[in-house]
């Protein structure tokens, strides 16, 4: 088998260790992902595809890009937390792909396979491209909208233009107009760096028309259907609002996102002190040789400082920064490869920085999972193909083989993974879904004899009871005493946690009925 296939056969292991491996194994978590699912669900069920229902509603919070591959996938493979996020590790696919034909297109056929690897091998990457929820689908086609736009001012061709913009309204049809802000905000600095226009009049128009023909219609239809409505709750209040303000309680401080690239883009993050210093030296010849680099360092900042200017915060906000620092490290690692003075003096301190903040991640596993979910042994094994990383990294630097360490980086990340999907999934689902204790009270429920949540609410009980479940926590023994007197039953299930589990028992004739993490189902007699 030649060396190319060889190539191909290990990045394609990766990608599916990564991000295909146990991809059902993980419980819904959180508030979107059970949310899109039902939506998505609701779609198939009502034939409806241009307004989103949440339980027969209008959910107008996103676009229906998202709702749309969800309900493909339901269609071809049931529901299922794998066909939910099946369409979504595809996008993480997508983005990597991109990302490495750029960095081909760059530097070299070695250079794209790296940045596939560094990318699909980011932690932030691979939990969020096994993540129900809107953010991959967005990093895809924004991917793809910037790479064929930079394509596009290469080489003045109107195909690269049409590509960019159908990929720039699919992004916008992924999250909404922060996509086109993006974009235009990217080739606004790279115009101003370089000192002209990037594309003609002629591609302009075409893929200004692509992505008007493929953006507007559904926004069209669907305000249409729901006029003010739609203007008051996407644009005002989940755009605007959660730009401006801190409505959605999603506030944090300017610095936050630095701490989540230096977790979620390790151990990668660390080379790019290189790409950083050549560009710092080179910076009079940016518009020359090193135009590419600045222009991936452009699409780094952009979002990197839009997000870090709003007033709302989430980890997953700042994806679409990780195809770019793929590609730069990516660049640095070809050049470290190739024996570049500027890399390789940089490359011992970078690997120190390494070390010190491997050491941190594999101590916190073990005491974290010890003290969080009570599962040392769980947490060790996590540790475990990060430690040996560490070990291999250190012996390859001793007999100076920089392939040797990288390829040990590339397997200790993806052993991670595979590792975080399957050893550690079953633990986190008893903390943070109530699917399980949801499925168990199912036959003993209806929508007249809901699953009450007390001192306790999560969107996960809504989703695996049916939405049988009462719609909001009951808070004290009170507000459950009012709830029994208007709802007569010889007996109630309850979902809560230990502090509402020890409550019950001092208030009630109660039965527990199983335990999972720090959840309780119970049964109340009054």
């Amino acid at each position: 088998m030649s060396e190319r296939w060889l190539a191909i056969l290990f990045a394609l292991a990766v990608a599916y260790l990564s991000l295909f491996y146990k991809l059902g194994n993980l419980a819904f978590i959180g508030a979107d992902e059970p949310r899109y699912a039902r939506i998505a669900e609701e779609m198939n069920d009502r034939q409806e595809y241009v307004t989103p229902t949440l339980e027969g509603r209008p959910w107008l919070e996103k676009p229906p890009l998202l709702f749309w591959l969800e309900a493909g996938s339901f269609k071809f493979f049931g529901v299922s937390e794998w066909s939910a996020r099946l369409p979504v590790a595809l996008c993480a696919v997508i983005a990597a792909l991109a990302t490495a034909f750029l960095a081909t297109s760059v530097t070299g056929a070695r250079a794209g396979f790296n940045a596939f690897l560094i990318v699909v091998t980011a932690p932030l990457f691979f939990v969020y491209g096994r993540a129900g929820s809107t953010d991959m689908p967005l990093v895809a086609a924004l991917t793809l909208a910037v790479v064929a736009g930079f394509q596009a001012s290469r080489v003045y061709s109107s195909e690269w233009a049409l590509g960019a913009g159908a990929s720039l309204g699919l992004a916008v049809l992924a999250k909404g107009p922060v996509a086109l802000l993006l974009f235009a905000g990217i080739f606004l600095f790279y115009s101003l760096l370089i000192r002209s226009y990037p594309w003609t009049v002629r591609q302009t128009l075409v893929g200004s028309s692509t992505f008007l023909a493929v953006a507007v219609p559904w926004y069209w239809l669907v305000w249409l259907q729901n006029g003010a409505d739609f203007v008051a709750t996407f644009w005002l209040n989940h755009h605007l609002a959660r730009f401006l303000t801190t409505i959605h309680h999603h506030s944090q401080p300017f610095w936050y996102y630095p701490p989540v690239l230096l977790i979620g883009f390790f151990p990668w993050v660390f080379f790019l002190f290189s790409s950083a210093a050549r560009l710092f030296r080179y910076r009079g010849s940016v518009t020359g040789g090193h135009r590419e680099e600045a222009f991936l360092w452009i699409w780094f900042l952009v979002p990197f400082v839009f997000f870090s200017s709003s007033n709302s915060k989430l980890a997953g906000y700042i994806l679409p920064a990780l195809p770019p620092l793929a590609g730069l490290v990516a660049l640095e690692w070809e050049r470290l490869l190739n024996g570049d003075v500027l890399a390789s003096r940089w490359f011992k301190r970078e690997l120190v920085l390494l070390f010190v903040l491997g050491l941190l991640v594999c101590l916190t596993l073990a005491i974290g999972f010890q003290r969080v979910y009570h599962a040392p042994g769980i947490g060790a094994l996590l540790a475990a193909p990060l430690f040996l990383g560490l070990v291999g990294c250190f012996y390859h630097y001793r007999i100076h083989r920089p392939l040797g360490l990288y390829m040990v980086l590339v397997a200790a990340l993806t052993l991670f993974a595979a590792f975080a999907f399957w050893l550690a999934a079953p633990v986190i689902d008893d903390y943070h879904s109530a699917r399980d204790l949801s499925r168990l009270a199912g036959s003993s429920i209806s929508a007249e004899r809901p699953l009450i949540l007390y001192r306790y609410f999560h969107h996960t009980a809504l989703y695996y009871t049916g939405y049988r479940s009462t719609p909001e926590a009951l808070l004290d023994r009170e507000a459950l005493r009012s709830y029994f007197g208007t709802h007569p039953q010889d007996r109630y299930l309850i979902l809560t946690q230990e502090s509402g589990w020890q409550d019950l028992r001092d208030g009630f004739p109660s039965r527990l009925i199983r335990h999972q993490g720090n959840l309780y189902l119970v049964e109340v007699v009054p």
